[in-house]
């Protein structure tokens, strides 16, 4: 938590630029770009079930079990995520990026079931509060320009996720370790428009996800395969930038398809989201005249709509980006 704190307070006095949301900025050849990102789940205890109803949290982990809804108590989850994303200008168009994230997760339960089984009381005992912490799993995206102008900009890619977060043990579908136990490897394309209207921006951003098979423990304690979902992600964002301040928002569709562990028991999962995003800096000022000092701050709140098999978790974050 120690290193977490140290990261936290770097991230508010690094002088920085910022992107609204993930919209794509150009990065010349040879030029480096790091952005911070600081993001706070504060304590929920509640999901979508699989008819998209709010349900206790743990019956997300028990779903496919019968004898869950006589299970009392309370499990919540929270978490911290401090995440270093590093770009790079391979090229004039090429760029690469690797998002390396320090992740703190905490769950706390007091779940319980009158005349449990010893089958029912190892799946709770698996439950039980713990506190995990350590690197994520590593992310990289590889990205190519494909077209510009003075009113839009596109780029596409392709994206690879690292079974590098080693801390913790991943249990059941929605695991409270920091690494998922398995790879991914994704696309991606996003189109950026400028309005006739200045300061004013709007994006949408297309993502897959090819999840590859892993390896993880049922909630009895049983090591299996693991076949995450296939995912799918659609984002549209609009913003305004002027006389130094920003405000944008974000609506976010996710899908999922269906996870199974083991084989034979799976689920299916979307969920749908709202995110606001305010900001302070002299940002806007470049369109005008080059800045030796350019800088901008912005804090995003991030709200669940509707959703199936996902937990309902409000989230914080603030964001900082600069070049050299």
């Amino acid at each position: 938590m120690k290193h977490l704190l140290i990261t936290f307070f770097l991230a508010l006095i690094l002088p920085a630029t910022i992107s609204a949301f993930e919209l794509e900025s150009r990065i010349p050849a040879s030029v480096w770009e790091l952005r911070i990102r600081f993001q706070s789940t504060p304590a929920y205890s509640k999901a979508f079930n699989g008819y998209g109803q709010e349900a206790p949290l743990h019956q997300l982990m028990l779903w496919d079990r019968e004898w869950r809804d006589s299970v009392g108590g309370e499990l919540k989850r929270e978490e911290q995520r401090i995440e270093f994303i590093v770009g790079y200008g391979l090229t004039e168009k090429w760029m690469l990026e690797a998002t390396v994230p320090l992740v703190q997760k905490k769950q706390s339960s007091s779940l319980n079931i009158e005349s449990a089984t010893s089958i029912q009381q190892k799946v709770l005992d698996s439950l039980a509060s713990e506190t995990q912490s350590g690197p994520g799993d590593i992310s990289l995206q590889l990205g190519k320009d494909l077209s510009a102008s003075t009113k839009w900009y596109n780029r596409g890619g392709f994206t690879f996720l690292l079974p590098t977060g080693t801390s913790g043990t991943p249990r059941g579908i929605a695991t409270n370790a920091i690494g998922e136990g398995h790879s991914s490897v994704g696309f991606f394309f996003h189109f950026n428009w400028y309005p006739l209207t200045h300061g004013i921006r709007n994006g949408i951003r297309l993502a897959a996800s090819n999840e590859l098979v892993g390896n993880r423990e049922t909630l009895e304690g049983e090591k299996v395969y693991y076949s995450a979902g296939h995912s799918a992600d659609i984002f549209y964002n609009w913003s305004i930038e002027r006389q130094n301040i920003f405000a944008g928002t974000e609506l976010h569709y996710f899908q999922q398809s269906e996870s199974k562990l083991p084989l034979g028991k799976s689920n299916a999962a979307f969920l749908k989201e709202i995110s606001f995003e305010f900001g302070y800096g002299n940002l806007s000022e470049l369109e005008q005249k080059a800045l030796s000092f350019p800088w901008q701050v912005r804090l995003g709140y991030t709200r669940p709509i509707e959703g199936q098999n996902t937990p309902v978790a409000d989230r914080w974050r603030l964001s900082s980006i600069f070049y050299f």
